[in-house]
């Protein structure tokens, strides 16, 4: 189910979404008063109205909630990418400047992030990593841990260079937890339960237009929040997730660093 919504273009889902809300949201009232025969007295609709409001409050924190987490989520995974780019990029350079004897390192990098972005990257909104990506990251370390400084310069550009690759590998590790990030299913049916069993207290409305208005409005903005939380749940899936642009402008961003050639004179 989760696969078909976040195959959809934006404007698809929002349609999907709010036809949902809107439906659910007069079925739940409408359909309640007709196929029940409520037909209440003053008082009981103002009791019904107090009631919606208390339900809708603590139905409103709990839908808050989970939207801050599920946008932190996401942001963190943006985040994430931007720092493991960040961080191939000053390896790479640390690798130029230590000399020319780390190019066979520097084409290790390359490869290893030519990887994530060709083949790691589809299988994140899956969830999983590519078994090719992490073989390439081996690589780079064969490649860096067969460097032998001959002094004080090279061995600490080695020893920074080994600390960024030790954090390249914990970044990857944590890109990869993130794609499976997900609200619990208890946060879901809080929401959904809550929201249905908010709309159920408007069965006791009077069906006339503005009534029927107000329940629309109401079930559209829960539709939104919905909409909003079920696009970044995942930050890895959909139209609107985490890019990979950063790791894919590196490319360019090394190959300007081999055109300065730094202490690499052939």
């Amino acid at each position: 189910m989760t696969d078909f919504f976040y195959s959809l273009p934006i404007w698809q889902s929002t349609i999907l979404v709010l036809g949902a809300a809107l439906a659910i949201g007069l079925g739940s009232s409408l359909g309640l008063r007709a196929l029940f025969r409520i037909r209440p007295t003053n008082e009981e609709k103002e009791i019904a109205f107090n009631l919606m409001q208390v339900a809708a409050a603590y139905v409103g924190i709990m839908i808050a909630f989970a939207g801050v987490q599920a946008w932190q989520d996401f942001a963190d995974a943006q985040g994430a990418v931007s720092l493991e780019a960040a961080t191939a990029a000053e390896l790479y350079q640390d690798l130029s400047i230590y000399g020319p004897e780390t190019r066979a390192a520097r084409s290790a990098l390359r490869a290893y992030v030519g990887s994530i972005t060709q083949e790691e990257w589809p299988l994140l909104s899956q969830g999983k990593g590519s078994a090719a990506t992490e073989t390439a990251l081996l690589n780079v370390f064969n490649e860096v841990g067969q460097l032998d400084p001959d002094d004080n310069r090279t061995g600490a550009i080695y020893t920074e260079a080994l600390s960024r690759l030790n954090d390249l590998i914990n970044l990857r590790r944590e890109r990869i937890i993130q794609s499976q990030a997900g609200l619990p299913l208890i946060l879901w049916s809080i929401g959904l339960v809550g929201s249905l069993l908010t709309l159920a207290y408007a069965s006791t409305f009077s069906p006339t237009r503005s009534n029927i208005l107000m329940i629309s409005g109401f079930s559209m903005t829960l539709g939104l929040v919905f909409l909003f939380i079920l696009t970044v749940d995942y930050p890895f899936k959909g139209e609107f997730s985490v890019s990979n642009r950063e790791l894919v402008k590196l490319t360019s961003e090394f190959d300007t660093l081999d055109r300065m050639g730094v202490r690499d004179s052939g």
